[in-house]
């Protein structure tokens, strides 16, 4: 059977990076579930958030995103790195 498949790579750039941001619970969910990019796992590995979790933000080129708090500092120090 014929078939096309197509991917699509997006590349962003991480600008800044807010470590524990905000703690994923209720009101943040309530917040922001009626948007359309609801924060309710992490962006770079995609692990659904837990409540109580801390959650971080990356500000990209491309909006801001949510990740967790492993992800968040693997991005933190890659951009010291690249500072330095």
């Amino acid at each position: 059977m014929p078939k096309i498949t197509k991917t699509r790579t997006t590349v962003y750039d991480i600008t800044h990076v807010a470590i524990d941001f905000a703690v994923f619970d209720e009101r943040w969910r309530r917040i922001r579930g009626s948007f359309r990019y609801k924060g309710f796992k992490c962006y770079s590995c995609g692990k659904h958030f837990q409540d109580g979790e801390l959650i971080s933000v990356i500000f990209t080129n491309r909006g801001n995103k949510t990740v967790c708090a492993g992800c968040g500092a693997k991005f933190a120090s890659e951009l010291l790195e690249e500072q330095e």
